[in-house]
């Protein structure tokens, strides 16, 4: 089952003007209320913020070093939040790495201020 906190490669297709684009690591935030219900089938998306290797550092983004099968240092982009379907995520390839709690703590802190 897809967790709360992982990180997962996802298909976000074609780059669409100022769309991100491409296969890309993206963070789970979805509560994993909502993760069961995608595990049975009875409901098919799932809400993520996308990472980057750009490393311009702003407060709408947040670092995460590289570890486990995240290879580079990677940078959440919190104004990116979007839902894709279950289907768009390599779940061959599994969770790259799971956040820690501080600093899934700092994703929540900084997903506030940008809603």
């Amino acid at each position: 089952m897809i967790r709360q906190g992982e990180i997962y490669l996802v298909d976000f297709g074609k780059k669409y003007h100022s769309e991100l684009g491409k296969k890309r690591p993206a963070i789970v935030i979805q509560n994993n209320m909502l993760n069961r219900a995608v595990a049975e089938r009875l409901y098919p998306s799932v809400m993520v913020v996308p990472l980057t290797t750009d490393n311009v550092e702003t407060d709408y983004k947040l670092k995460l070093s590289a570890r486990d099968k995240l290879k580079k240092e990677s940078y959440a982009i919190m104004t990116w939040i979007c839902s894709v379907d279950v289907s768009r995520f390599d779940l061959q390839t599994g969770a790259l790495t799971q956040l820690k709690a501080e600093e899934f703590a700092a994703l929540k802190a900084r997903l506030c201020a940008v809603t």
